[in-house]
């Protein structure tokens, strides 16, 4: 059987998945300025609510007095970051945050800032991962890839892509999509088989969907490569729209007891990429801290 992916021992006796420096837990420590970052803590208070807030609000949920907030939001009022309701007595965002920072507010999620995450998720998981984007085509281009010291190293080519129906890739990809956009790829894939485990039916394919979309994450367990296991997780984008594939990969004999571990670990890094971009994500997809179990 033909299979997109092979794993070979290398001679110092690790594996090595072929495409056909920890990081340092201390953050820099950096003095912050006290105004600027309670300004900074405003302007996220409200834009995470989506609503106005009055001025006691803000000063109780951000433990500021009210004299200080007030100086604050005015502040932030008279640079149009903010806009103040005189009828309502509340604040909410306005159009001077998007304008000041429209140049990067525009650009296009770059993988290349995910980097430091990807390496983070690796030193406390000890396990492999890969980012890769979801091409017109529905494949899917590998776009940077860490692997772990001890466990499987990663060696696809510049340019690699995954198959549209790689299983871990196609299950995060769908499983939190709309019915029609689900039925529409059905509609114009072919399942092959990579392996003797591989699903291939169309209503058992679309099963493992919903199973991922309950369980918080997909998973693939030699489905694609013999003796190789992984899980993925979509990364959306502003737009609502499954901008990445982040994946985790492994030797079956050694993930399985890591799986709980690693899970948690890819929704704590999803939902870092997510919070960086200010990405719309569906209602009942994963967040941290929320128990992932296992089916």
């Amino acid at each position: 059987m033909s299979t997109y992916e092979s794993l070979e021992e290398t001679d110092s006796g690790r594996h090595k998945l072929t495409g056909v420096a920890p990081l340092d837990d201390a953050e820099d420590k950096v003095p912050l300025v006290p105004a600027l970052q309670k300004a900074v803590r405003i302007i996220k208070l409200l834009n995470e609510a989506r609503r106005p807030m009055a001025l006691a609000e803000v000063a109780d949920r951000l433990e500021i007095s009210k004299s200080h907030c007030h100086g604050l939001l005015k502040t932030l009022v008279y640079f149009d970051w903010l806009r103040f309701d005189t009828n309502a007595r509340n604040y909410e965002l306005h159009i001077g945050v998007s304008r000041d920072l429209s140049s990067i507010l525009d650009r296009q999620v770059n993988h290349a800032t995910l980097r430091p995450i990807m390496e983070q998720f690796t030193a406390h998981t000890g396990l492999s991962c890969v980012l890769s984007e979801p091409l017109a085509d529905h494949s899917f281009l590998i776009l940077d890839q860490v692997s772990a010291t001890q466990d499987i190293e990663i060696s696809y080519p510049s340019g690699y892509r995954l198959p549209r129906d790689a299983p871990a890739h196609m299950r995060a990809y769908l499983a939190w999509q709309k019915e029609f956009e689900i039925d529409a790829w059905f509609a114009a894939a072919t399942l092959k088989r990579y392996t003797a485990d591989t699903v291939v039916g169309a209503n058992e394919a679309r099963m493992e969907l919903r199973t991922t979309r309950t369980r918080g994450y997909s998973r693939s367990v030699g489905e694609f490569t013999p003796g190789i296991m992984a899980l993925a997780l979509p990364v959306f984008g502003r737009d609502g729209r499954v901008r990445y594939i982040f994946d985790c990969v492994g030797r079956t004999t050694s993930f399985n007891a890591l799986e709980d571990t690693a899970a948690h670990h890819l929704v704590v890094a999803v939902e870092e990429i997510h919070r960086l971009f200010g990405s719309i994500v569906p209602p009942d997809f994963p967040r941290p801290f929320q128990e992932v179990e296992r089916e």
